[in-house]
Protein backbone atom coordinates (compact mmCIF):
# COMPACT_ATOMS: atom_id res chain seq x y z
CA UNK A 1 0.00 0.00 0.00
CA UNK A 2 1.71 3.39 -0.95
CA UNK A 3 1.50 6.15 1.74
CA UNK A 4 0.91 9.36 0.30
CA UNK A 5 2.39 12.52 2.15
CA UNK A 6 0.42 14.82 4.25
CA UNK A 7 1.15 18.25 6.05
CA UNK A 8 3.41 20.76 4.98
CA UNK A 9 6.64 19.36 3.67
CA UNK A 10 8.18 20.66 0.83
CA UNK A 11 9.73 18.08 -1.21
CA UNK A 12 11.68 20.86 -2.93
CA UNK A 13 13.24 22.48 -0.01
CA UNK A 14 16.83 22.31 0.54
CA UNK A 15 18.12 19.31 2.87
CA UNK A 16 20.57 21.90 4.46
CA UNK A 17 24.13 21.72 5.57
CA UNK A 18 25.32 17.82 3.80
CA UNK A 19 28.62 16.04 4.81
CA UNK A 20 31.01 15.81 2.43
CA UNK A 21 30.45 13.46 -0.69
CA UNK A 22 32.32 9.38 1.01
CA UNK A 23 34.44 8.05 -1.38
CA UNK A 24 33.03 4.67 -1.67
CA UNK A 25 36.74 2.51 -0.06
CA UNK A 26 36.09 4.91 3.28
CA UNK A 27 32.31 3.09 3.44
CA UNK A 28 32.86 0.49 6.91
CA UNK A 29 28.50 0.04 7.30
CA UNK A 30 25.92 0.88 5.35
CA UNK A 31 23.25 1.44 7.22
CA UNK A 32 19.42 0.37 5.98
CA UNK A 33 16.59 1.87 6.95
CA UNK A 34 13.33 0.95 8.46
CA UNK A 35 11.29 3.43 9.39
CA UNK A 36 9.20 1.45 11.56
CA UNK A 37 12.18 0.36 13.82
CA UNK A 38 13.80 4.53 13.88
CA UNK A 39 10.19 6.35 14.45
CA UNK A 40 7.72 5.64 17.33
CA UNK A 41 4.54 4.24 16.82
CA UNK A 42 2.43 7.03 17.89
CA UNK A 43 4.17 8.90 15.34
CA UNK A 44 3.80 7.10 12.41
CA UNK A 45 -0.04 7.04 13.20
CA UNK A 46 -0.40 9.95 13.46
CA UNK A 47 0.86 10.76 10.09
CA UNK A 48 2.30 13.81 10.10
CA UNK A 49 5.38 14.13 7.88
CA UNK A 50 6.96 16.85 9.11
CA UNK A 51 7.22 14.82 12.64
CA UNK A 52 7.93 11.39 11.10
CA UNK A 53 11.05 13.14 9.03
CA UNK A 54 12.50 14.97 12.37
CA UNK A 55 12.03 11.77 13.88
CA UNK A 56 13.84 9.76 11.12
CA UNK A 57 16.79 12.28 11.10
CA UNK A 58 16.89 12.22 14.76
CA UNK A 59 17.37 8.38 14.21
CA UNK A 60 20.40 8.52 11.73
CA UNK A 61 21.92 11.81 13.78
CA UNK A 62 22.33 8.94 16.75
CA UNK A 63 23.31 6.32 15.10
CA UNK A 64 25.68 8.33 13.15
CA UNK A 65 27.43 9.74 16.49
CA UNK A 66 31.08 9.26 16.76
CA UNK A 67 31.77 7.53 13.33
CA UNK A 68 34.61 8.59 11.62
CA UNK A 69 33.22 11.06 8.39
CA UNK A 70 32.81 9.11 5.54
CA UNK A 71 32.58 5.67 7.21
CA UNK A 72 28.66 5.10 7.34
CA UNK A 73 26.22 5.67 4.48
CA UNK A 74 22.72 5.77 4.93
CA UNK A 75 20.71 3.62 2.38
CA UNK A 76 16.77 4.83 2.51
CA UNK A 77 14.65 2.17 1.78
CA UNK A 78 11.24 1.90 2.26
CA UNK A 79 9.66 0.35 -0.56
CA UNK A 80 6.21 0.95 0.17
CA UNK A 81 6.08 4.97 0.29
CA UNK A 82 5.55 7.27 -2.71
CA UNK A 83 7.99 10.12 -4.17
CA UNK A 84 6.91 12.79 -1.77
CA UNK A 85 7.47 11.06 1.41
CA UNK A 86 10.26 9.38 -0.32
CA UNK A 87 11.97 13.06 -0.82
CA UNK A 88 10.97 13.79 2.75
CA UNK A 89 12.83 11.12 4.68
CA UNK A 90 16.25 11.05 2.15
CA UNK A 91 16.47 14.79 3.07
CA UNK A 92 15.91 14.31 6.49
CA UNK A 93 18.59 12.19 6.56
CA UNK A 94 21.19 13.90 4.08
CA UNK A 95 22.20 16.44 6.37
CA UNK A 96 23.63 13.41 8.62
CA UNK A 97 25.35 11.01 6.44
CA UNK A 98 25.96 10.25 2.53
CA UNK A 99 22.28 8.86 1.56
CA UNK A 100 22.54 6.00 -0.92
CA UNK A 101 18.57 5.79 -2.55
CA UNK A 102 17.11 2.12 -2.83
CA UNK A 103 16.30 1.71 -6.37
CA UNK A 104 14.18 4.83 -6.86
CA UNK A 105 16.79 6.71 -9.42
CA UNK A 106 14.48 9.68 -9.90
CA UNK A 107 14.16 10.24 -5.80
CA UNK A 108 18.33 10.21 -5.74
CA UNK A 109 19.07 12.26 -9.01
CA UNK A 110 15.97 15.07 -7.48
CA UNK A 111 17.36 14.97 -3.58
CA UNK A 112 21.66 14.72 -4.85
CA UNK A 113 21.81 11.83 -3.09
CA UNK A 114 25.33 9.99 -2.99
CA UNK A 115 23.95 7.58 -4.86
CA UNK A 116 21.49 4.73 -5.94
CA UNK A 117 21.01 0.97 -4.88
CA UNK A 118 19.46 -1.23 -7.56
CA UNK A 119 17.85 -4.25 -6.25
CA UNK A 120 18.84 -7.38 -8.37
CA UNK A 121 15.44 -7.29 -10.26
CA UNK A 122 15.52 -3.23 -10.56
CA UNK A 123 17.00 -0.76 -13.34
CA UNK A 124 19.94 -2.27 -15.15
CA UNK A 125 23.07 -1.31 -14.23
CA UNK A 126 23.85 -0.07 -17.38
CA UNK A 127 20.60 2.01 -17.93
CA UNK A 128 21.42 3.40 -14.58
CA UNK A 129 25.12 4.53 -15.61
CA UNK A 130 23.74 6.40 -18.81
CA UNK A 131 21.37 8.03 -16.36
CA UNK A 132 22.97 8.75 -14.05
CA UNK A 133 26.48 9.28 -14.26
CA UNK A 134 27.49 11.83 -11.49
CA UNK A 135 25.86 9.02 -8.58
CA UNK A 136 27.27 5.52 -7.17
CA UNK A 137 25.42 2.70 -8.11
CA UNK A 138 25.25 -0.13 -5.63
CA UNK A 139 23.37 -3.51 -6.67
CA UNK A 140 21.96 -6.49 -4.58
CA UNK A 141 23.56 -10.31 -5.45
CA UNK A 142 22.73 -13.68 -4.13
CA UNK A 143 25.58 -15.53 -5.87
CA UNK A 144 29.38 -14.59 -6.18
CA UNK A 145 30.35 -12.77 -9.06
CA UNK A 146 31.69 -9.83 -10.84
CA UNK A 147 29.55 -6.59 -11.47
CA UNK A 148 30.53 -3.35 -12.97
CA UNK A 149 28.86 -1.62 -9.88
CA UNK A 150 30.52 0.38 -7.50
CA UNK A 151 28.86 -1.31 -4.37
CA UNK A 152 27.89 -5.00 -4.69
CA UNK A 153 26.05 -6.17 -1.43
CA UNK A 154 26.65 -9.79 -1.00
CA UNK A 155 24.26 -12.18 0.80
CA UNK A 156 22.33 -13.64 2.68
CA UNK A 157 25.85 -14.62 4.41
CA UNK A 158 24.45 -15.85 7.71
CA UNK A 159 20.69 -16.54 8.28
CA UNK A 160 18.34 -13.42 9.00
CA UNK A 161 15.13 -12.38 9.84
CA UNK A 162 14.42 -10.49 6.41
CA UNK A 163 14.75 -13.50 4.45
CA UNK A 164 13.26 -16.52 6.30
CA UNK A 165 14.47 -19.71 4.86
CA UNK A 166 16.97 -17.98 2.18
CA UNK A 167 19.42 -19.88 1.46
CA UNK A 168 22.67 -18.45 3.25
CA UNK A 169 26.29 -18.06 1.13
CA UNK A 170 28.39 -18.08 4.18
CA UNK A 171 31.77 -16.03 4.80
CA UNK A 172 33.45 -18.48 1.97
CA UNK A 173 31.41 -16.39 -0.68
CA UNK A 174 33.24 -13.03 0.88
CA UNK A 175 36.75 -14.21 -0.47
CA UNK A 176 35.20 -15.13 -4.38
CA UNK A 177 36.12 -12.70 -6.97
CA UNK A 178 34.02 -9.56 -7.48
CA UNK A 179 36.11 -7.42 -9.48
CA UNK A 180 36.35 -3.75 -8.73
CA UNK A 181 33.44 -3.17 -6.56
CA UNK A 182 33.42 -2.55 -3.17
CA UNK A 183 31.84 -5.87 -1.46
CA UNK A 184 29.29 -5.65 1.22
CA UNK A 185 28.37 -8.52 3.45
CA UNK A 186 24.94 -8.73 4.13
CA UNK A 187 22.27 -10.97 6.15
CA UNK A 188 22.34 -11.92 9.85
CA UNK A 189 25.33 -9.08 10.54
CA UNK A 190 23.80 -8.67 14.10
CA UNK A 191 26.90 -8.17 16.19
CA UNK A 192 30.67 -6.34 16.04
CA UNK A 193 31.93 -10.08 15.83
CA UNK A 194 29.61 -10.74 12.60
CA UNK A 195 30.87 -7.52 11.26
CA UNK A 196 34.15 -7.95 12.02
CA UNK A 197 34.10 -12.09 10.88
CA UNK A 198 32.67 -10.53 7.22
CA UNK A 199 35.43 -8.00 7.02
CA UNK A 200 38.48 -10.89 7.51
CA UNK A 201 36.50 -13.26 5.18
CA UNK A 202 37.01 -10.66 2.77
CA UNK A 203 33.76 -7.89 3.01
CA UNK A 204 34.67 -4.10 2.52
CA UNK A 205 32.21 -3.00 4.39
CA UNK A 206 28.83 -4.11 6.03
CA UNK A 207 24.90 -3.26 5.64
CA UNK A 208 23.14 -3.75 8.97
CA UNK A 209 19.23 -2.74 9.72
CA UNK A 210 18.46 -4.29 12.90
CA UNK A 211 22.11 -3.22 14.63
CA UNK A 212 21.14 0.34 13.09
CA UNK A 213 18.58 1.34 14.71
CA UNK A 214 18.61 -0.35 18.11
CA UNK A 215 19.42 3.21 19.53
CA UNK A 216 22.85 3.09 19.97
CA UNK A 217 25.69 4.49 17.68
CA UNK A 218 27.00 2.51 15.08
CA UNK A 219 31.11 3.65 15.85
CA UNK A 220 31.57 -0.16 17.49
CA UNK A 221 30.40 -1.63 13.79
CA UNK A 222 32.59 0.40 12.41
CA UNK A 223 35.35 -0.34 14.69
CA UNK A 224 34.84 -3.99 14.32
CA UNK A 225 34.60 -3.85 10.26
CA UNK A 226 38.30 -1.92 10.52
CA UNK A 227 39.84 -4.54 12.55
CA UNK A 228 38.52 -7.02 10.44
CA UNK A 229 39.78 -5.26 7.21
CA UNK A 230 43.00 -5.62 8.73
CA UNK A 231 43.56 -9.25 9.65
CA UNK A 232 43.12 -10.44 5.88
Amino acid sequence: MNTHLSGTVDPGAPGGARPAAASVRAVRVIAVTDRRRMVAPEVLAAGDWLAIAAAFGAAVQGALAGCPAGSVVVQVREKDLDGRPLLALVRAAQPFAPVLVNDRLDVALTTGAWGCHLPERGLPLDDARALAPSLVLGVSRHAPGTVAADLVQLGPIWPTPSKPGAPTLGEAALAAPHGDAALVAVGGIDSEDRAAAAATAGADAVAVIRAAWAGGSLAPLVAAVTAGRARR
